[in-house]
């Protein structure tokens, strides 16, 4: 971890406490903490200001912004940029134990003093976070792809990373030992040889790295979770070859070892008995981790997922997003390398979709323990936002597998999904004069297909001169959303 690694991610923390958004900055100080401190009291001391703005939330939502809030409100600003300070001051010492130039410290203090005070003097800071909900009710927000649109906090932590019990082991695979490479498969096919399923996984060639996500879509029955079990090594493949090498001590591989660093986290759950807290300290001590660092990691993971109001819940008092949420903070508390998340999007809403998912990139960007994700979802637009390499499976073969930044780069035509309450036929007089492919249809929806040439502005452009409301505009040109409506085309 280098000192610019550090900064880049201190002026992150400093952003988000500049736009007031405190959530954001406060869980991101949690992963600050681990990544660049080694003082067991810094990480007691991240919980507890993450409890402080739980607290300070509720508060303003039932007493209003009063003076006493906002005063408050400040003073954990304050308090998040000195824990910062504090950090970097003690990396510094690790980085260079012998005593610095006084004039230097003096430089850094001033600087890092002046930053602070342009944060903590602009008015807007002592506001509460915009409610995301009246973001995502605003059609206009949804607009996304589109050159004039900023990234989304998804696709911005995304590129951040870019720029910078026993079960018979599977078949083993001889691959020089890399610490980068959590997963390899060659070749990966699975057939069913029962008289009522006739599927086949067709040979899939897969290689999950740390600080990568990895994710697979395509239509139910295509082979998602049949792939997703095979890693987890909860079922065995029909030819192909795995490896793990992250996973493998001094080139040895020890199924048991192996599978006690996967998280495998299928999409119907298990009924748990007793309490969340409860599980969590037993999640924790079979994997080893007893006494004081059992409780300070149970109290870290509950704090870091938001689950502080349901530490003493049982499973009939938390909602199925919840149950999912709890079955990422078990398997987060003894730190596993690699996890495997069958669609679990399947019962969150739209805003616990977007912050379930924020969690997962930063999870997987940490600098001390990056981990490698491989998820499957039919939330499209929404993983494809977060991931860095995509699969889609299409009757139980890839007919994509790389990056999700790749994916398109070789294509002919553009394609927008719009919805309005235009006709199909009101819609082609609309666009009579523009040199526009085919339109295809989906309900109310419409996926037009133009000249590569053509860009999302020429395209809103006709419909602002001709004052035609648009309930939803997206710029699916690089998104294998198009591979769905390949296929419907191909279909009909």
């Amino acid at each position: 971890m280098s000192r610019a690694e550090l900064e880049e991610r201190a002026s992150e923390i400093e952003n988000s406490v500049a736009s007031n958004d405190l959530n954001a900055a406060t869980k991101r100080l949690m992963d600050f903490c681990v990544d660049f401190s080694q003082d067991k009291k810094d990480k007691r001391e991240s919980i507890n200001i993450r409890a402080e703005y739980t607290e300070l939330r509720e508060d303003s939502r039932t007493l209003g912004k009063t003076d006493l809030v906002n005063e408050r409100f400040a003073k954990l600003r304050r308090d998040i940029l000195d824990f910062i300070d504090q950090i970097k001051e003690e990396y510094e010492q690790v980085l260079n134990p012998s005593r610095r130039d006084v004039s230097t410290e003096l430089e850094e203090v001033v600087e890092s003093e002046t930053s602070k005070e342009t944060i903590l003097s602009n008015p807007h800071n002592f506001n509460e976070p915009t409610d995301l909900s009246k973001i995502l009710d605003n059609p206009e927000e949804k607009i996304s792809n589109n050159p004039n649109t900023p990234m989304t906090d998804l696709q911005r932590a995304k590129q951040k990373f870019l720029d910078a019990r026993k079960q018979h082991p599977p078949e083993s695979i001889n691959i020089a030992e890399d610490r980068d490479i959590v997963f390899a498969g060659i070749q990966i096919t699975k057939s069913y040889k029962s008289r009522a399923v006739k599927f086949k996984l067709n040979p899939i060639d897969l290689t999950l790295r740390r600080g990568e996500i990895t994710t697979i879509v395509g239509e139910n029955g295509n082979g998602k979770t049949t792939l997703l079990r095979i890693i987890a090594g909860e079922l065995k493949n029909s030819m192909g070859k795995l490896g793990y090498p992250a996973l493998t001590l001094n080139g040895r591989e020890d199924w048991y070892s192996i599978k006690q660093q996967i998280a495998y986290i299928p999409q119907q759950i298990e009924k748990w008995n007793g309490l969340l807290m409860d599980n969590l300290h037993f999640a924790a001590s079979i994997h080893g981790i007893t006494g004081d660092d059992n409780q300070d990691q149970v109290d870290f993971i509950i704090s870091r997922l938001g689950l502080e109001q349901y530490r003493k819940a049982t499973w009939d008092e938390i909602s199925g997003g919840y149950r999912t949420r709890f079955e990422l903070a078990k398997a987060l508390v003894w730190t596993p390398k690699l996890i495997i998340l069958d669609e679990p999007l399947a019962n969150l809403d739209i805003n616990t979709q977007i912050l379930f998912l924020q969690d997962l990139r930063d999870l997987a960007n940490s600098s001390a323990n990056p981990l490698s994700v491989i998820v499957s979802s039919q939330h499209l637009y929404e993983v494809e936002d977060i991931a860095d390499n995509i699969i889609f499976l299409k009757g139980g073969s890839a007919i994509y597998n790389g990056s999700v930044a790749d994916f398109g780069e070789d294509r002919k035509e553009n394609s927008y999904e719009i919805a309005s309450n235009l006709s199909k036929d009101e819609l082609f007089d609309v666009l009579e004069n523009f040199s526009c492919h085919r339109i295809d249809q989906e309900g109310k929806s419409f996926v037009i297909h133009t000249d590569r040439n053509i860009k999302a502005h020429d395209l809103l452009k006709i419909f602002i001169n001709q004052n035609i409301s648009l309930k939803y505009f997206r710029d699916i040109s690089k998104s294998t959303r198009k591979l769905f409506e390949e296929k419907r085309f191909e279909d009909k």
